[in-house]
């Protein structure tokens, strides 16, 4: 999976927080917080990403859903909806919930639901119809990586869907959003075909 890492060495991002930090925490503009984060997140030596690249590069399936869903990490289902993105620049908007009836109330990221524009239209490399709503199941994050319980709805999944179905995903990557359209990377992991078999069931209860 792509995720559109942005390159950020470990040296520079160093650097780049004892600049910030230099900065007096009541002068910090939220732009100087947003970044001072992403820094300490490179200086630690996770990679950084732009959500909306990474929808970008993966683009969508025929039926004109996305190939990418990203969903608060202690969901079990997400759902999507997608449309035309306002303004006629080609561009698509999704809207991914923790639930079928959520909505969303402006925010990038709110509490059971994330939006991504992409400046990808859906039409590439569509065939006939497309469908604007689409569901499946989230994956299982193995205990190496599992957030505490009381701190797991502050983060993120992230995951390729092969198709909007039931079908498990194989391979997951766990998010903490720093600001906008930036989120660090914890960790990636590849489900093996047992915890697949096992979260296969979940269609069925």
């Amino acid at each position: 999976m792509e995720l559109g890492t942005l390159e950020i060495t470990e040296e520079e991002a160093a650097a780049r927080v004892a600049e910030y930090e230099q900065v007096l925490e009541a002068d910090r503009s939220a732009e100087d917080a947003a970044l001072l984060q992403a820094y300490r997140a490179a200086k630690r030596g996770l990679p950084v990403i732009s959500l909306s690249k990474a929808f970008d590069i993966a683009g969508f399936h025929p039926t004109g859903l996305p190939k990418l869903a990203i969903v608060r990490a202690d969901a079990k289902k997400v759902w999507v909806e997608v449309s035309d993105r306002r303004g006629g620049d080609g561009g698509t908007h999704m809207v991914f919930s923790d639930g079928q009836w959520n909505r969303n109330r402006g925010a990038l990221v709110g509490k059971n639901t994330v939006q991504v524009d992409t400046t990808v239209s859906r039409e590439a490399g569509s065939s006939g119809s497309r469908r604007w709503r689409g569901e499946t199941i989230v994956p299982l994050i193995p205990p190496r990586h599992r957030p505490k319980r009381s701190r797991i709805g502050n983060f993120h999944i992230l995951w390729e869907v092969d198709q909007w179905t039931p079908a498990p995903p194989v391979d997951p990557a766990l998010l903490r959003h720093i600001r906008g359209d930036l989120w660090s990377v914890l960790a990636v992991w590849d489900l093996s075909p047992l915890e697949q078999l096992v979260l296969s069931q979940r269609r069925n209860g």
